[in-house]
């Protein structure tokens, strides 16, 4: 993975709070244009209707794709799947597959919002996924060759591995939750019960439950392109109660960083697995761990500490910041993909 320094000026233009770290950025690409794959829905809005879809990176006047696009300085198109169905699925994997082709054809979203170059014309693509969307996309980029077990399963596959150059997740379900484990009568009595005041056991949880027998990793291979990981330490009161080690309420470490090993590892800003200790041999990138929690990473609500982690992306004095250190004390994820292009 080749990195190049970022220049400070930029890093002073949002007052960053840690003067003695420097970002590394993303290998360098021409201006990309940015697709934005959504998490997992209790109802089918985000399918039906494109203003759902748009308004699940919105909180209040806050925004995510206008901060990580930097006032929509970059192109974006925003998709629209089935969050309720498993990840796998043709209105949810399939779906994604597709609108990403049609993206990089050059076909507005239903905002009329387009990329600003195609594929045929050089243009440069990047997913931003949340949630679920993390194994939606490990799922499509994982199984876009022959050899993969599920190749091209009900989507161009193939296609979009060819043309997108990186895929970043945040909070990624990427091994599955333990709260999905809860809502399915699969945890504590204690965590069962309480889970079943906040949603049910529906196809898309039930194929979220940290289980290998349906975890992404058992249905493809490694990623054809980069996955760069971030996720949230925020905990939320009572729910975090229920999942293991760091978490942002909903999702625990082990599984936001794509670890290998056990999905309900217990792990932190200091531990958590490295790059070489990922759920594929190859293909999974760490980035950082943000103070924000399940929502707050995907609407751009919370402005707060940013930290290393093990092979993450900071360095301190021009080696890499120790896992655990404060980077910077009020970034959110927005504005955090903002200065990676």
């Amino acid at each position: 993975m080749t990195l190049r320094s970022l220049g400070y000026l930029r890093h002073l233009a949002l007052g960053l709070a840690v003067a003695a770290a420097a970002l590394l950025a993303l290998p360098a690409v021409a201006q990309p244009c940015f697709i934005f794959v959504h998490g997992k829905q209790t109802n089918t809005n985000t399918y039906t209707s494109y203003s759902a879809a748009r308004n699940y990176w919105v909180s209040g006047s806050r925004d995510f794709i206008q901060t990580a696009t930097r006032n929509y300085t970059a192109s974006y198109y925003v998709v629209g799947y089935n969050g309720t169905r498993p990840y796998w699925e043709s209105q949810s994997a399939g779906e994604v597959a597709n609108e990403i082709v049609a993206a990089t054809n050059g076909t507005a979203d239903g905002g009329g919002h387009a990329c600003a170059k195609t594929y045929a014309q050089g243009g440069t693509f990047w997913v931003i996924a949340h949630s679920m969307g993390g194994p939606v996309m490990d799922f499509i980029l994982g199984n876009n060759d022959s050899s993969d077990p599920n190749y091209n399963y009900n989507g161009p596959y193939s296609t979009v591995a060819s043309r997108i150059s990186l895929a970043i997740t945040l909070s990624g379900a990427h091994r599955g939750s333990e709260g999905a484990d809860a809502v399915c009568f699969q945890s504590n009595p204690f965590c069962s019960f309480i889970a079943q005041f906040i949603q049910s056991c529906d196809d898309a949880t039930y194929w979220l439950r940290s289980s290998d027998d349906v975890q992404v990793k058992t249905y493809s291979n490694a990623p054809a392109r980069s996955v760069y990981l971030t996720g949230g330490y925020e905990a939320i009161f009572g729910a975090s109660a229920c999942l293991s080690g760091e978490d942002d309420g909903v999702v625990q470490y082990a599984s936001i960083y794509a670890c290998n090993g056990s999905a309900t590892a217990s792990y932190d800003n200091s531990n958590v697995c490295g790059n070489s200790s990922k759920q594929e041999s190859s293909g999974f990138f760490n980035l950082d761990g943000a103070h924000e929690n399940h929502d707050d990473i995907r609407n751009d609500s919370d402005r707060d500490t940013r930290r290393q982690i093990p092979d993450g992306i900071w360095t301190c004095s021009g080696s890499p910041c120790s896992p655990n250190t404060v980077v910077q004390s009020s970034m959110s994820s927005a504005q955090f993909v903002s200065i990676l292009w």
